[in-house]
């Protein structure tokens, strides 16, 4: 089939138009890779080469911009890009394995920035981060790994005595009020906090306040 003309668009892409009246959307890059001039004739096998490798380049430079946004993983990434106009299974596993290659999508390296994220900066339990992680599209390995750095006792104590001093001390005056204890269990609780961890935080928080 010969192509009838061709003409810019938007941005890098051009209209390679073909005498059945169907147009080609193919990247600068993509039709000058391909030498294409008007009035070639493309095999049927040619065109939906080309079709194809213009959806995994469309996936690639997708991919791309969401990265430049925040981080994704390789599942949650898939969904996203599955979600694009016209977009094509074969052609965004293409782009995801590109991108996994070039180091742009890193499960392991994602898992870590979010249990930061989650813990350190947000000052979730682990199981409160864990279970955002899990809804990132992260696998359980990678969310156990990376956050094993912060399943410690002593780790937990220091954030739960945080938390207890700079959000909760309002309704920690009484040691014997139990119904604002319970209220900053519950709150502790829904951070993703063991009761055994808020109980011995408790302990430590009121031993503190009892010596000042």
């Amino acid at each position: 089939m010969k192509i009838t003309e061709i003409t810019k668009g938007k941005g890098k892409l051009w209209a390679v138009r073909l005498e059945d009246d169907s147009t080609l959307w193919l990247h600068s890059d993509l039709l000058y890779g391909a030498g294409l001039r008007t009035g070639d004739d493309l095999t049927e096998e040619r065109i939906a080469d080309l079709r194809q490798q213009a959806a995994e380049h469309r996936a690639y430079e997708y991919g791309l911009y969401l990265l430049e946004k925040r981080g994704y993983s390789y599942r949650e990434l898939y969904d996203r890009l599955m979600t694009a106009p016209e977009a094509q299974e074969t052609a965004v596993l293409q782009a995801l394995e590109k991108l996994t290659r070039y180091g742009f999508v890193n499960d392991a390296r994602y898992a870590e920035q979010l249990a930061a994220h989650y813990v350190e900066g947000k000052k979730y339990g682990l199981r409160r981060a864990a279970f955002e992680m899990k809804h990132r599209g992260l696998s359980q390995t990678d969310i156990d790994d990376a956050l094993a750095a912060y399943d410690n006792a002593e780790t937990i104590s220091a954030m739960l005595l945080e938390l207890l001093q700079k959000k909760y001390a309002r309704y920690l005056t009484d040691p014997d009020d139990r119904k604002s204890t319970e209220k900053v269990t519950a709150a502790l609780v829904r951070r993703g906090f063991t009761y055994q961890q808020i109980r011995y935080a408790l302990e430590d928080y009121f031993a503190l306040i009892g010596e000042a």
